[in-house]
């Protein structure tokens, strides 16, 4: 298939394996890394929001996941020492999540690495054109998520009349 002709979600999705390629042969390896993109993505989260109050609730939103996909994930993290979970005291049910201080020190490494994936990735860009690439990602972003809400309630109110949605 030539450029021209190709599906944007086939390129995004060459870009998405050409990033984890790339992030396997240049992270540093440690015993406190995390094993999943999922676990990775909520210690950048972390990191990035050490002076706020993390919850669950915030990872389910961000990650745009499950409460049971961040439960299971959440008590993995916290069995290989990644993160902490701490009640409160006014409500024991809400616990703040807290990195580690040695998954705090071996995501700062990462966050290096990608800064650098990052320069690369844009490199020879101008900054206007990073700035309308950013717009232009982000719409994408957009509709789809807007579609996946369709897709949601569709599905509800297929359950709803007994009724199979067409995919």
């Amino acid at each position: 298939m030539d450029r021209k002709n190709r599906y944007i979600s086939f390129t995004l999705r060459v870009i998405h394996n050409q990033v984890k390629d790339i992030i396997s042969k240049t992270v540093p390896k440690s015993d406190i890394a995390p094993q999943t993109q999922l676990q990775g993505g909520i210690l950048g989260y972390l990191f990035h929001h050490r002076d706020s109050a993390v919850y669950q609730k915030d990872i389910e939103k961000e990650f745009r996941i499950s409460r049971a996909t961040a439960t299971n994930t959440l008590q993995v993290m916290e069995k290989r020492g990644l993160i902490v979970r701490r009640s409160l005291d006014k409500d024991a049910r809400l616990k703040r999540i807290l990195m580690t201080e040695a998954a705090a020190t071996n995501h700062a490494r990462v966050e290096e690495h990608i800064r650098e994936m990052n320069e690369r990735m844009l490199q020879g860009m101008t900054p206007e054109e990073i700035a309308q690439f950013d717009s232009y990602l982000g719409r994408v972003m957009k509709n789809l998520e807007a579609w996946q809400q369709e897709l949601g309630s569709e599905e509800l109110q297929s359950a709803i009349s007994g009724k199979e949605v067409e995919k």
